[in-house]
């Protein structure tokens, strides 16, 4: 029994890594494709094509399920909205402004500040010590990532215009993962992630038209053909999945520690997809952010998995 234990969280270890590292991915090709679409595009083409590939294996549960979808149609819409269509966009617009470095060092500090000061607010969790000082230490990671490392020139320190796009980035991402957890009673995990996909493509889709006729056009070539691939089988539903299933043979708890690794692995592949300097300052605040992230995530003796 025990070998088959170690066997299932060793699985679970590797699953949650894999979608690690197909998540990290999602600043790079945020760098690597500000040439070939516009941001709205990009996150259109994104969920339209998560959409499509999440029809066949949710339309028979959304089809027993819409009326409670339907009932419940204005807290999707926001969802849809935040979570999805803003989100990514955002994400898609810091990349024209930014390193992919300094994006996944912020986004992965923001989000769980800030869903961790909505979840007190609004899903009545308390904040413990753990919670305070991972936000803590993770704002003081961002600091010194701005800062360069000059702490005594924080006085006159100022957000970059990518980095200001990625912390509303955060604050997105962090509302949506604490309203997911009000998710109606009755919808399938499949079917919740189908109609998310489908209302941020039909809400993106008018701006994108926009964007790709007056701003900038899309450029229809095989790299644009990989990207989009990449974004909307990888890192919508096949990372989810594997993440999914680590999250069944390791808990909840276990598994969101993983998540800490999404900013050492961005900073790896950009060094290596876009020759992106990793400087020491990267490195230190990098270290920081991450120590106050897993002192955040980090299961109490309370917690069963």
């Amino acid at each position: 029994m025990k070998r088959e234990y170690n066997k299932e969280h060793q699985l679970g270890a590797i699953l949650a890594i894999v979608a690690c590292i197909i998540w990290s991915g999602n600043f790079v090709i945020s760098r690597y494709a500000i040439h070939l679409a516009g941001p709205i595009s990009l996150a259109f083409f994104r969920w339209s094509i998560a959409t499509l590939v999440m029809l066949p294996l949710a339309y028979k549960n959304f089809k027993a399920e819409r009326t409670i979808f339907f009932a419940n149609k204005m807290y999707f819409f926001w969802m849809g909205l935040v979570g999805f269509a803003v989100y990514n966009t955002f994400i898609y617009t810091a990349g024209h402004y930014t390193t992919a470095i300094n994006m996944a060092l912020i986004g992965s500090v923001v989000h769980p500040i800030v869903a961790t000061i909505l979840a007190a607010i609004f899903v009545n969790e308390k904040l413990n010590w753990k919670n305070i000082s991972g936000i803590v230490i993770g704002f003081a990671g961002i600091v010194f990532l701005i800062t360069k490392g000059q702490i005594t020139s924080i006085s006159h320190f100022r957000f970059s215009t990518g980095d200001l796009w990625m912390v509303a980035a955060g604050i997105c991402f962090g509302s949506y993962n604490v309203f997911v957890r009000k998710k109606p009673a009755g919808i399938s995990s499949n079917s919740f992630l189908l109609v998310l996909f489908a209302i941020g493509a039909i809400l993106l889709l008018p701006f994108s038209i926009y964007e790709s006729i007056y701003v900038q056009p899309v450029v229809y070539n095989l790299h644009f053909l990989y990207v989009v691939l990449y974004l909307g089988i990888g890192n919508s539903t096949i990372a989810y999945f594997l993440w999914n299933s680590a999250i069944h043979k390791l808990g909840a708890s276990k598994t969101s520690l993983f998540g800490t690794l999404i900013p050492l692995l961005s900073s790896i592949e950009a060094v290596w997809l876009l020759n992106e300097q990793f400087n020491n300052f990267q490195l230190i605040s990098g270290l920081i952010i991450i120590s106050g992230i897993v002192i955040n995530t980090w299961p109490s003796k309370k917690t069963n998995g």
